[in-house]
């Protein structure tokens, strides 16, 4: 910056010295100052951010990593307009990465303001306390005269297993018994013939 100022000033020491002020406050990196650039903003400053645009308890505490609490704040501003509609409660579900179904009550014949909403945790757990922070994020959304009959948790297992192999071998021993007469009968009377034939034969030879 001081070699900027004109030769009549540059001569001067006390313009010297504010030139090269000058040249130091340019260098500074504004970065920090600028909160509302979300992407670039550092992360230490997001959960201030955060509590000024009164969403610490409105799904702050479902954000995995900054990328989801930077999406989640450019967002903030739209989710409380819309606050109390069923766009609202599926954006929060889709800004904090969860794969959830709304169904309506005339969508299934329930009763009427009532709805249900099932929610695919195939990439993420949930304990009973992230449970109970969720439903009250749905209430704090939700329609004031709507009320959640179900919230259905659905987790498919996709674990490899291993192979598994079935051997089966069979076999059979059969003993042979001789045959052993029980009983003996004769259903038809006993008729016994006896018959002889004899036939003798004599050969008489000549004498000497």
């Amino acid at each position: 910056m001081a070699d900027l100022l004109p030769p009549a000033l540059a001569s001067d020491p006390r313009f010297k010295a504010l030139g090269a002020l000058a040249a130091r406050i340019s260098e500074i990196d504004r970065t920090p100052v600028l909160v509302w650039l979300l992407d670039r903003v550092h992360a230490s400053a997001l959960p201030h951010l955060a509590e000024q645009l009164h969403i610490l308890g409105e799904g702050w505490q479902f954000t995995r990593n900054d990328q989801e609490r930077r999406q989640l704040l450019k967002r903030a501003v739209e989710l409380h307009r819309y606050k109390g509609t069923r766009w609202a409660i599926q954006q929060v579900l889709e800004t904090l990465a969860l794969s959830g179904q709304i169904s309506e009550w005339f969508e299934y014949g329930g009763q009427p303001y009532y709805f249900r909403i099932n929610v695919d945790l195939a990439t993420r757990g949930i304990d009973a306390a992230t449970f109970d922070a969720l439903v009250d994020l749905i209430s704090e959304y939700k329609n004031v005269r709507s009320h959640l009959e179900r919230l259905t948790l659905s987790l498919v297992n996709r674990s490899p297993v291993p192979s598994v192999g079935i051997a089966l071998l069979a076999g059979e021993v059969a003993s042979v018994y001789p045959f052993q007469q029980v009983n003996l009968g004769q259903n038809s009377p006993l008729q016994l013939g006896i018959g002889y034939w004899c036939v003798e034969t004599v050969s008489v030879f000549p004498g000497p």
